[in-house]
This record gives C-alpha cells, structure tokens and sequence, in this order.
C-alpha cells in the first residue's frame, strides 16, 4: 500500500465550473509502482467541497502529464470526506509511475469548488518522504486544453493498494504436483531408511 497521512490542510481548490473557463478541474497524485499487480483501491480526501459530480481516474504518467488512461469511475457524488474508488482491470507495472485524479472536467452544470486535502510539511508531515509517493499534480482547463503543473514540496491526502497477481490455475496444479511428487519422494525415503535398518 501506498499512502500519505491524514492532514486537515488543504492546498488546492478543484473546481466544478463549466468546461473551458480555465479553472482547476484535475487535482492529483503521481505514484511508482512498489510491484507489478493491479491497482484495486484508491483514495483521496475532500476537506470541504460544495461540488455536487467529480469521477476519479488513474493514467499512465510521462513526468509532466497523463498519457493512457487506464481507468475511469462513473460520475460520483463531489461531497466533502473520504473518497474511495476501486479500479477495475488496471494493471500496473512495477518502477513505472502513474497519476491518479479526481476530476470535473466534462461534467455539465457542475458548479462549485472544492478543497483537496494534502499533507503540509509545516505541520509535521514529511512531503515525499513516503516511498513510491510521487507528487501532488494539477491542472487549469485552458483554451488549447489541461495544463498540468506539478507541485513537489506538497503530497495529496492519498492512499493506493496494489495486490500481487493471483497465480494462473496451471500454475497452481503444477505447484501441487510439485508438492506432491516432493512428499512422495519424503515417503519412499523414510521407507527405505527404515527397512535398511531392520
């Protein structure tokens, strides 16, 4: 797992106004795979928030924007406290880093903003000093589209659980078959030890 402190503070306002009006609509957190698995849970905090629709993401992250979506919620409720989302079929790679978001951009009538938790090194919280933890990103919608900055003296409120894979069902008939020519081998060894001392 992979996860920064809870903090109160809060550094960054997501904004829920139309498309277009340069305003914040993606807040984030980049992230390097420990292992290579499946993202199964990611979690941001909303401090306050009078956005009714965002939808979390996860994409393949270059160093300075998202490339390849690998995932997309539904719409969901914008409303201040944990948010949770559990992606479905994202593979990750181990070493290779990705972003997660939470985000307005496209939704219609959704007015509003939104404070996005984050930890402040002021206050005792060591900003990037938790392995695999990139840095808190966002960006302002402009004419031309996102522009991303990223802010690296600051880290989102975040949590991400990779699991390992599970092994194929040949892989685990192999590994009793394994086992099992192993315990049959112990068997006859015993055996033979004990008749050789009869």
């Amino acid at each position: 797992m992979i996860s920064n402190p809870t903090n109160t503070d809060s550094f960054l306002y997501l904004s829920g106004a139309p498309v277009g009006g340069q305003q914040t609509q993606f807040v984030g957190q980049t992230f390097t795979a420990s292992i290579t698995g499946t993202l199964t849970d990611f979690q941001f905090t909303l401090n306050s928030s009078t956005i009714p629709w965002l939808y979390g993401a996860v994409y393949a992250w270059d160093g300075y924007k998202p490339t390849t979506l690998l995932w997309q919620s539904s719409v969901v409720s914008g409303a201040a406290g944990l948010l949770n989302f559990s992606p479905v079929g994202v593979n990750v790679t181990q070493d290779q880093t990705y972003v997660a978001f939470l985000s307005t951009y496209g939704i219609a009538n959704n007015s509003g903003l939104a404070t996005v938790g984050d930890c402040l090194p002021f206050a005792g919280c060591n900003s990037n000093s938790i392995p695999n933890l990139g840095n808190m990103v966002f960006a302002n919608v402009l004419a031309d589209g996102p522009s991303w900055t990223s802010v690296n003296y600051r880290d989102a409120t975040f949590s991400a659980t990779i699991t390992s894979p599970v092994p194929e069902p040949s892989t685990w008939a192999m590994m009793l078959l394994g086992f099992s020519g192993l315990g049959f081998m112990t068997y006859r060894r015993k055996r033979v030890i004990a008749g050789t001392r009869a």
